[in-house]
């Protein structure tokens, strides 16, 4: 049974990230910028796993519990530099090799209204939250382990885009994002405003013919002049967008929405969103699937539009010559333009 996620609850499961190589890195930004709901996947080697916590996995006990990422750096020297990004709940984590993979479906931004926000205060507090995490993990330093201290930020928070900036600004205190531009990617809606959420999966699923707008925010603490596109890409078939597919970056905060069109489809399909923008060094890629199914409603109504129509067009030779001819003509003119209907109208534009 899936665990509560509510805000308020204390997380189970640490996962830190570095920077030791860029990909670490990348994967931060792109946990911070994911909507509420879409999945992420974390790597690490099953050395720097604490071994209570692959316990709890080979256990198949650690699904469904809630889990706080952070970014964690200079974890070898004296003042080692720590931020809480995002809560997630754990969707599946399994061992391939020697290596464990986490799922995770992100959920709020911490509350940082009470976490240092200056770079030796977080520093500070890094240090005392590594140092704590080595003792209860027998000496250890180990990234992603169920036995850390608490660091109070899992309280009911501010709004989501104060919670974001506020995770964004702190991040920027190190050098590794102090050029960085942080997105945060809010929940697709409907032309009328109504969010579509996630399933359990991940997935978005959308009917053919629904339009989608993806609203995209975006922050940097350093204002830069080399030209940066922020965009949003599909598989260009199963959905399409249907607004400008790019923007030019000028300011160091701004908001952009983009629109998606679905196509009318004869089958389900599956295709991927991807929103990107690349700053100086790192790349933020916040991506998910999306599910464009048939409608159903459509279907239904080409079907009994078909059948009909067919049993009209065959009405004539059931009655026989001892009907008038044009009492004989009528159903077949009415089947013919049905079958006409159903089959260029009604299914127009399907692939």
């Amino acid at each position: 049974m899936r665990k509560s996620r509510m805000p308020g609850v204390r997380p189970e499961v640490l996962l830190l990230s570095s920077n030791q190589r860029r990909r670490y890195a990348e994967d931060i930004l792109s946990a911070l910028a994911l909507p509420r709901g879409a999945v992420i996947q974390f790597r690490y080697d099953a050395e720097y796993v604490a071994p209570r916590l692959r316990e709890k996995i080979a256990g198949q006990t650690v699904m469904g519990t809630r889990c706080l990422i952070a970014f964690v750096a200079d974890v070898e020297t004296d003042d080692p530099f720590l931020v809480p990004v995002r809560f997630a709940t754990v969707v599946s984590a399994e061992s391939v090799a020697d290596v464990v993979l986490f799922r995770l479906q992100v959920e709020d931004y911490p509350c940082l209204d009470e976490f240092p926000s200056g770079a030796a205060e977080i520093r500070a507090a890094g240090k005392r939250f590594v140092d704590t995490l080595i003792q209860r993990n027998a000496k250890h330093y180990f990234p992603a382990a169920n036995q850390f201290a608490d660091l109070r930020c899992h309280e009911p928070a501010q709004p989501e885009p104060q919670s974001w900036l506020g995770v964004a600004r702190r991040l920027a205190q190190h050098d590794e994002f102090a050029k960085s531009y942080f997105v945060r990617v809010e929940p697709p809606r409907t032309p009328g405003g109504k969010t579509i959420k996630f399933d359990a999966s991940g997935q978005l699923s959308v009917s053919d013919r629904q339009p989608v707008k993806i609203r995209v925010n975006f922050f940097s603490a350093d204002y830069s002049e080399t030209p940066k596109q922020l965009t949003c890409a599909t598989d260009g078939t199963y959905l399409r967008i249907s607004s400008d597919d790019s923007y030019d970056v000028a300011l160091r905060y701004d908001s952009v929405e983009f629109w998606l069109q679905p196509a009318v489809l004869s089958f389900d399909a599956l295709a991927r969103v991807t929103v990107k923008l690349s700053a100086d060094r790192l790349t933020t890629n916040a991506g998910f699937p999306v599910v464009v199914r048939r409608s159903r409603s459509r279907l239904a109504l080409r079907l009994g539009a078909s059948g009909l129509g067919a049993i009209l067009v065959a009405l004539p030779a059931v009655l026989g010559s001892t009907v008038a001819l044009q009492w004989r003509l009528i159903p077949a003119i009415a089947g013919a333009v049905l079958l006409a209907l159903s089959t260029v109208v009604i299914s127009r534009g399907e692939k």
